[in-house]
């Protein structure tokens, strides 16, 4: 092609004209004095990190640099910029590229860009070099007058072949990280780490360090592995802890390998590798439809539920209660919960006293719940606050009768009807009448096995009343003895219960019961006077 030369005015440059344009005339409608540039971008592209192992997935770097071709003028800038510029693998290969186009926008004159194209390899693919081929468009302005203001503009596209490698030395994928460790916990980690290269990686050893909060072996843990052939797996069980202050989300891991290749040579670089570690999601509970039978001066109970409001199972799960009051006291705080799965619930049930000194009305107690984060740690969460009422102090039992009377020097029997006031069932329940002179009983004792609550049962006493007992209303006690619910033997308050005494119907005599009753007074005095005799002898 022949090249032609044109001398512009105010310049001595020569330049060669494209046999597309023709500059004398672009130049003589823009001005004999206007200043003309003309140019292009050069576009070029490499893959720093083009090393892909077989049957591997990976997110392959594309780095596009504009160098610019300036052929006229002086204002490169002005034309040797891209714009638009995309990126996409038009040729492929062996391989299976998982990503589209690209966009990486403006470019100008020395500036570089990269872009990501996901690229899968075979597992058959043998190890070697390939080329892919990239084509990257874009368009610029290629000429512009300043005297004229005329703008020419272009669109490009350039194809370039890249080469990606498929090494054949042993490469390290690590899948499967697993933890039950949550945020605050340490226990251990599991992962498995699989040579993925075509090559056997002997003698091997992994160095395992952490970050985001991660700690491994207090520092960094060091395992070996020994030979890994191609495809073989190795697991590995590293200690991790995990700083309570660690944000959501996946934490890293870095692993940095040391090995000889199949020929038993020493590779002189590590090669590192970054897994990631999701720590166990953080448990939650919730305390629910608490219930309580409290009363000044007895003991009682404290029920509800506990819910796992969390995402895995729990079964070692310890609830401890705290009554925020001295008036209540509980002797075994901690209660130990049942396995529980996500979204179910469980029941509590603490056994309370209640101080006799304590007021009625409303008080807080606090619960908190402490469970595994990993393998040796423990952590909580609450506390939770409920609210419970202790009520005014009553009596075990209510006592009725039809009207308990005797005659003076007589003797009666009689029922008293006994209920059960408290909220739960009382059993072995052992009565005594305690009557002082002048009244007597000679059956002063009765027994209930089981009364529950609101249940009534009734007792036969009697009562015997002395000849000279005035005729009026006299107390006779009665006391309760029995076992709560919680094995606990209970002795209740005295009960004063009345007696009435009626004039004797014997018009001042004594009656068969008082002539009876004074025998054995006067026998017993013999009695009692003969063994006295008898020791002094």
């Amino acid at each position: 092609m022949l090249t032609v030369f044109l001398i512009v005015a105010l310049g001595t440059a020569p330049v060669a004209a494209d046999d597309d344009v023709n500059v004398s005339q672009e130049l003589q409608a823009s001005g004999s004095d206007g200043e003309l540039t003309r140019g292009e971008p050069e576009i070029d592209a490499s893959i720093p990190d083009n090393r892909i192992a077989a049957g591997t997935e990976e997110s392959v770097g594309i780095q596009v640099q504009n160098e610019g071709n300036l052929r006229l003028g002086t204002q490169s800038e002005r034309v040797t910029g891209a714009r638009g510029v995309t990126v996409e693998i038009v040729n492929e290969g062996p391989f299976e590229v998982r990503s589209g186009t690209s966009s990486i926008g403006s470019l100008g004159e020395g500036q570089m860009q990269e872009v990501s194209q996901r690229i899968a390899v075979p597992e058959d693919v043998d190890p070697g070099e390939y080329d892919v081929t990239i084509e990257v468009s874009y368009s610029y302005d290629y000429q512009v007058s300043d005297n004229s203001g005329v703008v020419y503009q272009r669109t490009g596209s350039d194809t370039i072949d890249l080469t990606i490698v498929v090494p054949d030395d042993p490469q390290f994928e690590i899948s499967d990280v697993a933890t039950d460790v949550e945020p605050g916990g340490d226990g251990t980690a599991t992962l498995e780490i699989e040579n993925v290269g075509a090559d056997t990686a002997t003698q091997t050893r992994v160095t395992i360090t952490g970050g985001g909060g991660v700690t491994v072996d207090g520092e960094a843990a060091e395992e070996v592995l020994g030979d890994l052939e191609p495809g073989e797996t190795a697991t590995v069980s590293v200690d991790v802890e995990i700083a309570a202050t660690a944000s959501a989300g996946a934490k890293p891991l870095d692993l940095e390998f040391a090995y000889a290749d199949g020929s038993g040579i020493q590779r002189e670089e590590a090669v590192t590798e970054t897994a990631s570690l999701a720590p166990a999601p953080e448990q939650s509970f919730s305390i629910s439809n608490v219930e309580d039978t409290l009363a000044v001066g007895y003991n009682g109970v404290v029920t509800g539920e506990v819910k796992n409001d969390g995402t895995r199972a729990v079964d070692d799960a310890v609830l401890v209660v705290e009554p925020m009051t001295d008036s209540l006291f509980v002797e075994d705080t901690r209660y130990a919960l049942p396995p529980i799965e996500p979204g179910e619930s469980t029941e509590f049930r603490y056994p309370v006293d209640v101080s006799g000194q304590a007021d009625e009305g409303p008080r807080q107690v606090r619960f908190t719940i402490e469970y595994s984060a990993g393998d040796r740690s423990t952590v909580e969460d609450g506390p939770f606050s409920e609210r419970v009422v202790i009520d005014p102090r009553t009596d075990e039992f209510s006592l009725a009768d039809d009207g308990i009377t005797v005659e003076q020097g007589g003797h009666s029997e009689f029922v008293i009807e006994i209920t059960n006031r408290r909220d739960e069932t009382l059993s072995n329940i052992d009565a005594n009448l305690y009557a002082d002179s002048p009244l007597n009983s000679q059956n002063d004792e009765a027994f209930v096995a089981e009364l529950a609550p609101g249940e009534s049962a009734k007792l036969q006493f009697d009562v015997f009343a002395a000849p000279d007992a005035p005729a009026e209303t006299h107390p006779v006690e009665l006391d309760f003895e029995y076992d709560t619910e919680r094995g606990e033997t209970q002795l209740s308050d005295a009960y004063q219960h009345p007696v009435e005494v009626t004039p004797s119907s014997d018009d001042g005599g004594i009656g068969v019961v008082g002539v009876i009753i004074r025998a054995m007074v006067v026998l017993t005095a013999i009695g009692i006077a003969g063994t006295l005799w008898w020791r002094l002898r």
